[in-house]
């Protein structure tokens, strides 16, 4: 099974995403920037383009998913969070001080 690679967009000045569409995907992990200075980063998801977005929990359900984050490294998520809705956000824990492009690797789900 093949993965493609997706793109999340941090406006300069922003700690949020712009939305990206899952499709038949599954986030597998992301592909952090070099420039990227948050340390950390959560995840909001609806299930409309445009929707309202909805923090993301662990699969336990006791807290926000959250991961640890760093610039020009490669995070691993868990995939069994990111089952179950169709457009997701990524949220630094810190105003990014430019625009960030962050890659997704997403696995294709039939």
């Amino acid at each position: 099974m093949e993965r493609a690679i997706k793109t999340f967009t941090i406006a300069n000045g922003q700690q949020t995403s712009d939305e990206l569409s899952m499709g038949q995907g599954q986030l597998l992990g992301l592909f952090m920037p070099g420039t990227f200075t948050g340390t950390a980063i959560t995840f909001l998801a609806s299930d409309t383009s445009g929707g309202t977005f909805v923090d993301v929990y662990d699969v336990g359900g006791a807290s926000a998913y959250s991961l640890t984050v760093a610039a020009s490294r490669f995070i691993p998520v868990d995939p069994r969070v990111f089952v179950g809705f169709s457009f997701i956000k990524i949220k630094s824990g810190s105003a990014e001080g430019g625009a960030r492009s962050v890659k997704a690797s997403v696995r294709p789900v039939s």
